[in-house]
């Protein structure tokens, strides 16, 4: 599916330049190639928080560095290649496994389990960045615990939202038992030596 997408892409792309009269900068500028796979992926160019209900379960570490420059993005990819298998391990030291780890959207509300512990919040859409904004809560509801920008991209009953690491490791280590905290403070740790990553999770709808 990704092979034809992107062979669509550039297909697209080269094809169209007579007709849209597009400059070289345009066609290899990154926010001109991520609107024309956005659109056809149907990610979070024109996802809603309608689009987000139901059950969704975790399935494996997702991460992406935030750079909109093409071959540092390019660059980024192999990096982050290699930082989900790295992940993969923190993870399962760290009880995110797929029997333990899902969110539930609802309206605006979400409830993220994490084991036997569970965190719940609200969530809404910044139309100008395009990203979802996640308000965790405690004392049912009524108390704001942590405010944490999310990205968010949906393809088929795939999920992936990414988090800032520092802030997405505060959360997780709320609800943490000792022995994980230590686990996931590695993984900030060893995020921190990058700029600009995101951290988060793929997930499958149930």
């Amino acid at each position: 599916m990704k092979k034809w997408v992107m062979a669509f892409v550039g297909f697209s792309l080269f094809t169209g330049v007579a007709n849209a009269q597009l400059s070289l900068g345009d066609i290899f500028n990154s926010s001109t190639v991520n609107k024309v796979v956005n659109t056809i992926a149907g990610n979070e160019s024109s996802l809603t928080v309608a689009d987000l209900a139901g059950t969704w379960r975790y399935s494996a570490p997702a991460c992406k560095f935030e750079s909109d420059d093409l071959l540092k993005s390019a660059g980024g990819e192999v990096v982050a290649s290699s930082l989900k298998s790295k992940l993969a391990t923190y993870y399962q030291k760290a009880g995110i496994t797929s029997s333990r780890v899902s969110f539930s959207f609802a309206d605006s509300t979400l409830v993220m389990n994490y084991g036997s512990a569970k965190l719940n919040g609200n969530i809404v859409k910044d139309d100008e960045s395009g990203k979802f904004v996640v308000t965790f809560t405690v004392v049912g509801g009524y108390i704001p615990l942590l405010v944490i920008d999310a990205d968010i991209t949906k393809t088929g009953n795939t999920l992936e939202m990414l988090f800032d690491v520092n802030k997405l490791v505060e959360v997780l280590t709320t609800i943490a038992s000792k022995s994980q905290i230590s686990t996931l403070q590695t993984i900030s740790n060893l995020l921190a030596e990058y700029d600009g990553v995101l951290m988060g999770f793929e997930l499958t709808k149930q």
